[in-house]
């Protein structure tokens, strides 16, 4: 398990289903990317796949969970 530095877990788990607001579809996580700056590390982008079977990347910030 990876762990950024705060010592908190991936917010975004693979098999969650979101909402991307901003695009104003539905999505599967597939991952999200730990992001390093300056010594730190940070959850940052999710890589998704669209319900239309497209790939896509998404700011964390973009999301909103919804219920299977």
């Amino acid at each position: 398990m990876k762990l950024d530095s705060q010592g908190k877990e991936a917010t975004w788990k693979r098999g969650t289903r979101v909402y991307v607001a901003c695009n104003k579809l539905y999505a599967t996580v597939i991952e999200q990317k730990l992001c390093y700056d300056g010594g730190e590390c940070f959850w940052g982008n999710v890589t998704l796949m669209y319900d239309d079977g497209a790939q896509g990347i998404s700011n964390s910030w973009q999301l909103e969970r919804v219920d299977k």
